[in-house]
């Protein structure tokens, strides 16, 4: 069974970086190989930038699973991002980007330019995918322009193979309209004999959904995609007990902070794709530039908490850096306490 870890490298490399090889260029290679090197070493400033980006086209979403935030949180910030500031963002980041994810906190679909921001990526030799809950995609509509942009990999989600169980999860959508869209983009590869999209559904591992998981499995061998995934759950919303998923050590290095960048559409740069549509910006790559970004106060000290020494001293303007509270990769140290607020407890 094929499981995709989100925070595993080997994860990483096998269903993002593989399909991305067709884009790399002698400069990227160069780039990606001395990323992988300062990542080992743990440099707290990188001479490298970030191969591959996630760049979110809306934080909304159209149905409400349980275990996303996007259609409860509430933010002041921009929600989808404009054709304009996104050719913006993939002048700056195009010499060195294998890969864009146009996805993360909402529904990528619900962004009217979203195949033109493929196409965009696609015209400056640079891998797409896009994570979708596949309800938007209507076919007689769609199909022409999402094989017009020559979109890389579509992970439709499929929780379910009949209402009852998808819905337990996936409030709100329609599976099978999910079903439709699935099988209309595989013929339409099989009749104009093209390789991409790549069209890799995938599954999250909850335990209601085990009844059906040969079911699913069956169904999508006899339509034909290329490939499918599981995902262990790691919202806690009702996790399956699957074979191969658990046991796992935690990384010691947080690969996000040398490999990949994560943006939102008012070009805020988060170092993850964490929760949370209000966290701590690491800064504005619409305001400034990728090399200014990267190597900045927030990263260097996000990239001290990975490498071995002392804890670090209190520093107050890095108290709410999303990195301190992560549980995905083992951090080598931490930051020591607020000393003015150990002051003002009571002794015991």
């Amino acid at each position: 069974m094929n499981i995709f870890y989100t925070n595993s490298l080997l994860s990483y490399i096998k269903r993002h970086l593989l399909t991305s090889a067709p884009f790399l260029t002698p400069f990227k290679l160069i780039n990606a190989a001395i990323a992988a090197v300062e990542m080992q070493l743990g440099r707290l400033r990188c001479k490298s930038r970030p191969i591959t980006y996630r760049i979110d086209p809306s934080t909304a979403c159209n149905i409400r699973c349980p275990g996303c935030q996007s259609h409860t949180e509430k933010t002041t910030q921009k929600r989808l991002l404009s054709l304009t500031d996104f050719k913006t963002i993939v002048d700056k980041i195009k010499r060195f980007s294998i890969r864009i994810a146009l996805y993360d906190s909402g529904e990528p679909l619900l962004n009217q330019n979203i195949y033109k921001m493929i196409g965009y990526a696609s015209d400056q030799g640079i891998g797409t995918s896009i994570s979708t809950n596949f309800t938007l995609f209507e076919p007689d509509k769609h199909l022409d322009a999402l094989m017009e942009s020559r979109l890389t990999t579509l992970q439709p989600d499929l929780d379910g193979i009949t209402q009852e169980i998808y819905e337990k999860y996936r409030i709100g959508g329609d599976v099978e309209t999910v079903k439709r869209g699935i099988e209309a983009v595989v013929k339409r590869k099989k009749e104009t004999g093209e390789k991409y999209p790549i069209v890799e559904p995938q599954m999250i591992m909850f335990e209601h959904l085990m009844p059906e998981k040969g079911e699913i499995e069956a169904y999508l061998k006899e339509v034909g995609v290329d490939k499918f995934t599981w995902k262990p759950d790691d919202w806690g919303f009702n996790p399956a007990q699957m074979e191969g998923a658990q046991n796992r050590e935690t990384p010691s290095r947080c690969m996000w902070l040398y490999l990949a960048m994560m943006i939102r559409p008012n070009g805020n740069v988060y170092p993850c794709c964490g929760r949370g549509l209000n966290r701590l910006s690491y800064g504005n790559i619409l305001e400034e530039s990728i090399d200014k970004i990267w190597n900045n106060k927030y990263y260097q000290f996000s990239r001290k908490l990975f490498t071995p020494g002392l804890d670090l001293e209190f520093d107050p303007e890095m108290e709410n850096l999303p990195c301190h509270s992560c549980t995905l990769f083992k951090k080598a140290r931490v930051m020591k306490p607020n000393p003015a607020k150990q002051a003002a407890e009571p002794s015991s």
